[in-house]
C-alpha cells in the first residue's frame, strides 16, 4: 500500500535533520534546495552534495549519516521510515529503490571529488554547473541556480574570491547569466548574445 506522506515546509538556513539523529523519517523535494553536509571535529563544513526537486533524502535504518540543510526556502514531503518499511511487507526491491536513490547524492558526489581533483578551477567550476544544468534546465528558459556562490566555493573547495572571479568569465563568455544577484543557468547550446540581466528567470518547482 502507498504510505502517506505529510508536507514539511523550512525557511533558507533551517535544519532538516541533523547528523546523528535517529532516521525516522525521510524526505521529497518539492520545491527548493537541500545542502548535505558534514562538520568536522572543529567546526569545519563540507558540502558534500544537494537534493533538488524530485529527489529523495534521508532514508537510513538507524541514524543520519550527514546534516541536511536548507539552501533556499523549501518545501517537503516528509514519510515514516517505520511505516514505510512495513508496507514493504519483507520485499527488499522497494527498499533497495529507496536506498539508491537516496545514496545516490553520494555517489555522485564521489564521482564529484575525481573530478575536481585533476582540473584547474576554471574547469571545476564549468563542469559543475554542466552537470547542474542537466538536473535542473529544463525547455528554453534560463532556470536559477538554486545555491549561492559561497555554497558553490565550499562545493568545489574553492576560495570565494576564485569562484567570483571564475563565474564573472562564464557571465562574460555566455555560458552563464545574471538576474539581479541571482546566477541563471542556460540551455545548452544557448548562446550570449542576449543581455543577462533581462533573462526571465523559470523558478523551480
Amino acid at each position: 500500500r502507498d504510505v502517506v506522506g505529510w508536507r514539511v515546509r523550512r525557511c533558507r538556513g533551517q535544519t532538516v535533520y541533523q547528523e546523528g539523529e535517529a532516521a525516522t523519517t525521510f524526505y521529497r523535494v518539492e520545491a527548493g534546495c537541500v545542502r548535505l553536509l558534514l562538520y568536522s571535529n572543529d567546526g569545519r563544513r563540507q558540502i558534500v552534495g544537494f537534493c533538488f526537486p524530485g529527489d529523495l533524502f534521508g532514508f537510513a535504518l538507524d541514524v543520519r549519516d550527514c546534516t541536511a540543510e536548507a539552501s533556499t526556502d523549501l518545501e517537503l514531503i516528509a514519510y515514516s521510515s517505520a511505516a514505510f518499511v512495513r508496507s514493504t511487507k519483507g520485499q527488499p526491491d522497494p527498499l533497495m529503490q529507496v536506498a539508491q536513490r537516496c545514496l545516490g547524492h553520494y555517489r555522485a558526489f564521489a564521482q564529484h571529488v575525481l573530478c575536481i581533483r585533476s582540473l584547474p578551477a576554471a574547469e571545476r567550476i564549468a563542469a559543475c554547473l554542466d552537470a547542474f544544468s542537466q538536473r535542473l534546465v529544463a525547455g528554453a528558459a534560463p532556470c536559477p541556480l538554486p545555491l549561492s556562490q559561497i555554497e558553490l566555493s565550499d562545493f568545489l573547495g574553492l576560495s570565494p574570491e576564485t569562484t567570483s572571479r571564475e563565474v564573472r568569465k562564464l557571465c562574460e563568455a555566455g555560458r552563464l547569466a545574471r538576474a539581479g544577484r541571482k546566477l541563471l543557468l542556460l540551455p545548452a547550446g544557448r548562446s550570449g548574445a542576449s543581455n543577462p540581466a533581462s533573462a526571465e528567470a523559470r523558478p523551480i518547482s
